[in-house]
């Protein structure tokens, strides 16, 4: 590889910082909010509270625990590990942190000094030392490894990030060495196998500049837990040196909350490369490791260790030759083998996906294959990314920064405290409601869930999920069927047991027949078992849940399951689970008979403390999508439909009628509301506009609409540096009536912006979500960790979530307009 070559790994298309970055806005503080609805927020402050003390009083933890808030790390790059296996952080200073390898869990740690790269440098002639570094300018306490140095100056880091790929490039000082490594995990679309992994690769390019020949030792340690005091000393740690042919791996086995993990470090003698490997005390000095390095450019076996440790780490060093002005490479794996796992009340244990691929009774063996395939499979991978992103990532008539973002944003998808599981037969004893179409799902493509945000404890949450899945229905779409039948047996399930409602003080149940749940369940009990872990509000009179879940069941019979061999079985299954919901809906949600569901003048939807009176721009028109979209399920089955076109007809006049005002469409039907000009009101309108399906609303009012929101929400909030805020007035402020009115979400710009391409507002979209990845990802420190919430003052609320991977329906807009060409 030439310098040219190296140069531009660093520079091309991708999130970029330097070691010693500072952005503009470099403190971003967690959400509080104004006095003014602080105290009208008391009643409900109160009972957040005290259900936030009774749940930690019962060793649990409330699904929002206000007290421990999420905060950002300011030095996030692209997180490792296959889809659902567990991920672990990265530092764009160098190094690993923020593991999240216990289901549902997202674990707030700093970058762990044990776990590091080290590059040594000696003259092949004289054997002297050149150099000797940890890969990393971030500080660390000086009581931790105090022997390990770091000599790298900031300002000699650069950093690329591309998801699910980064480069580091780190200059060492005066030696003329300078050192490319590749962060690569195997998330590939359409892919069902290698993207589960729980792996992530390292591809090392070493340059040599200066006149002399060098021996280079790049080495790579790990300890055992992760980076959380709570499981530094668990259980006894077990360590192997596992050999088969050239590729030499390392293990270290342990437990992490209870469960066995067996970390894997793996690397090939080709190439001229000798390998080395050794055991260390993660709270010793690093004295020996750190002496033989600096000494011979290599490790050796040493045993002063005590005979039973509860705390190990593992070392492994590839010690190669560079000629001068020439270079040389070397690869590692990391894996982390942590096969079987269990929620917070362990009532059933569940396999990870890739116990289909890799499994066995020795961990040692299988974290070594697991380990020896990524090393066998680096360049593969490479091409398959490339060919996937190179599209998009050359298409100059895209913005750099949305080329970028698109696949950025897609970091939740591993990150997202994400789960990924293998069917078991036994789940039908617990949910005798999984149905057999399900089940058939579940067998070829297992069971998925995501977190609705890293500190929001709600798995697969489905009033958001309705935005971000089409970042999975893009590149796994049966992962994306597998949820949405997942959803479908849920509509009959019933669950009796009651709570209080946190908004209102009322009893309610937790789940009501005929109603989609909100999610899936909390992490810290038992997802599945226990679902509607959400308790703000009684979701069973939420309208956009249900009206989501049978828009999606169109959608996803339509771009997923239409054509396949099972086509009619999937379109009747979910036939008739939407019949309930419609007609549901049309018996006690249209009160005054005219077609069109009104809503309760409370928070019933996902906006859940922004309230709705009456026909509603945003629930209204997603209800005339699911009836739309309901209609077409029949005709696709042959059953009539002269009713339900009657009831859409009339729907379309009252929403019309009721809401038009000759520019947009009033939020509500209260006065008072008259002047919010709301950001997600064609909400319904996009999704049938994304599934090609006709729109009874004239072009010129959907134009005018989004021409409006563009002008006020975009535009007129904060110079349009910061996306769409989700309330303005036509009186040129924000609309302050409500904590999320004032709120920019992320996932809401994306998908106006969606609906602006799919109108030909192709300008006007990208200003919509460049201002807003601007101030994420550069203004704020906010990379890979990209909130629900953020406002142009420099406050985001909850770190981490789901609704941003929305960015994906732009992508499908696109899509759809370059195959009309």
């Amino acid at each position: 590889m030439s310098t040219d070559q190296r140069d531009r790994l660093l520079e091309g298309v991708g999130w970029k910082a330097r070691g010693d970055r500072i952005p503009e806005f470099p403190n971003p503080r967690p959400f509080f909010p104004r006095l003014k609805h602080s105290i009208k927020l008391i009643p409900l402050f109160v009972r957040v509270a005290l259900h936030t003390f009774v749940e930690w009083w019962n060793g649990r933890e409330a699904f929002i625990d206000i007290f421990n808030v999420f905060r950002h790390f300011t030095y996030t790059g692209v997180p490792l590990g296959g889809i659902g296996s567990g991920s672990i952080g990265t530092d764009f200073r160098g190094g690993f942190n923020r593991f999240s390898i216990i289901p549902g869990i997202k674990e707030q740690t700093e970058t762990q000094k044990c776990n590091q790269f080290i590059a040594s440098v000696h003259s092949k002639k004289t054997f002297e030392l050149i150099y000797q570094s940890i890969l990393s300018c971030a500080e660390f306490p000086a009581t931790v490894l105090p022997k390990w140095d770091s000599t790298i100056p900031a300002e000699d880091v650069r950093y690329r990030g591309l998801f699910p790929r980064a480069w580091q490039e780190f200059r060492l000082g005066t030696s003329g060495i300078t050192v490319v490594v590749e962060h690569l995990s195997p998330v590939i679309p359409g892919d069902y196998s290698d993207s589960s992994l729980p792996l992530a690769n390292f591809d090392f390019h070493v340059f040599n500049d200066s006149p002399e020949e060098v021996e280079v030792s790049i080495t790579m340690a790990f300890r055992n837990g992760t980076g959380n005091k709570k499981w530094n000393d668990e259980s006894l740690c077990q360590s192997h040196k596992v050999q088969k042919d050239t590729m030499v791996v390392r293990t270290l086995s342990h437990t992490v909350k209870g469960m066995p993990v067996t970390y894997a470090i793996g690397t090939e003698e080709k190439n001229g490369a000798k390998v080395t490997t050794c055991l260390f005390d993660p709270n010793g000095t690093g004295g020996r490791l750190w002496s033989d390095l600096e000494a011979y450019g290599h490790l050796s076996s040493y045993d002063h260790l005590p005979p039973k440790p509860k705390e190990l780490g593992i070392a492994v060093c590839s010690s190669f030759f560079v000629p001068p002005d020439g270079s040389h490479t070397t690869q590692f794996s990391l894996a982390w083998y942590m096969p079987q796992v269990h929620f917070g009340t362990a009532e059933r244990f569940y396999n990870r996906r890739y116990c289909r691929f890799f499994n066995g009774p020795d961990a040692d063996e299988v974290a070594a294959s697991i380990c020896r395939h990524g090393l066998q499979n680096i360049e593969t991978w490479q091409e398959a990314i490339r060919k996937w992103q190179n599209p998009i990532i050359n298409d100059e008539k895209l913005p750099e920064w949305y080329r970028s973002a698109i696949f950025n944003e897609l970091y939740y998808i591993v990150d997202g405290s994400t789960v990924w599981f293998e069917y078991d037969p036994e789940w039908r004893t617990d949910e005798i409601l999984i149905s057999e179409e399900t089940e058939k799902q579940f067998k070829e493509y297992g069971r998925f869930g995501y977190m609705e945000s890293w500190e929001y404890f709600m798995i697969n949450t489905y009033d958001v999920h309705f935005y971000s899945s089409w970042a999975i229905l893009k590149n796994w779409p049966q992962i994306e069927l597998s949820m949405q039948m997942d959803f479908a047996d849920q509509v009959d399930r019933v669950d009796n047991g009651t709570a209080t409602s946190l908004a209102d003080g009322d009893t309610m149940t937790i789940k009501s027949y005929d109603r989609i749940p909100h999610d899936m369940g909390h992490p810290m009990a038992d997802p599945w078992l226990h679902t509607n872990a959400y308790i703000l509000h009684d979701t069973g009179h939420w309208k956009d849940l249900n009206l989501k879940f049978v828009i999606s069941c169109y959608r996803d019979w339509k771009m997923i399951a239409e054509g396949q061999e099972d086509s009619q079985e999937i379109l009747e299954f979910f036939l008739g689970k939407c019949t309930k919901i419609v007609d549901g809906a049309l018996e006690n949600w249209d009160k005054d008979q005219d077609g069109m569901i009104e809503n309760d003048g409370f928070a019933d939807q996902t906006y859940d403390v922004w309230k709705m009176t009456g026909t509603s721009a945003y629930c209204g028109s997603l209800w005339i999508a699911a009836l739309t979209s309901y209609i077409q399920m029949l005709k696709r089955a042959g059953i009539p439909t002269k009713d339900y076109e009657e009831k859409l007809l009339m729907a379309y006049e009252a929403y019309t009628t009721k809401l038009w005002n000759g520019k947009f469409f009033k939020f509500d039907e209260l006065p008072d509301n008259s002047k919010i000009v709301m950001a997600d009101q064609l909400c319904g309108f996009w999704a049938l506009t994304a599934m090609d399906e006709p729109i009874q609303v004239s072009e010129g009012k959907i134009q005018s609409a989004l021409e409006t929101i563009f002008k006020y929400n975009v535009e007129m909030y904060d110079g349009g540096k910061c996306g769409a805020v989700n309330g303005f007035l036509t009186s040129e402020r924000v609309d302050g009536s409500s904590i999320q009115s004032e709120e920019v979400w992320a996932g809401i710009t994306y998908s106006l912006s969606a609906m602006m391409i799919e109108k030909g507002m192709d300008e006007m979209a990208f200003k919509t979500s460049e201002g807003l990845f601007h101030s994420i990802w550069n203004r704020f420190p906010l990379q890979y960790q990209t909130p629900e919430a953020i406002t142009a003052d420099g406050m985001y609320r909850a770190l981490g979530y789901m609704r941003p991977l929305s960015i994906w329906a732009i992508q499908h807009a696109l899509d759809k307009k370059k195959n009309k060409k």
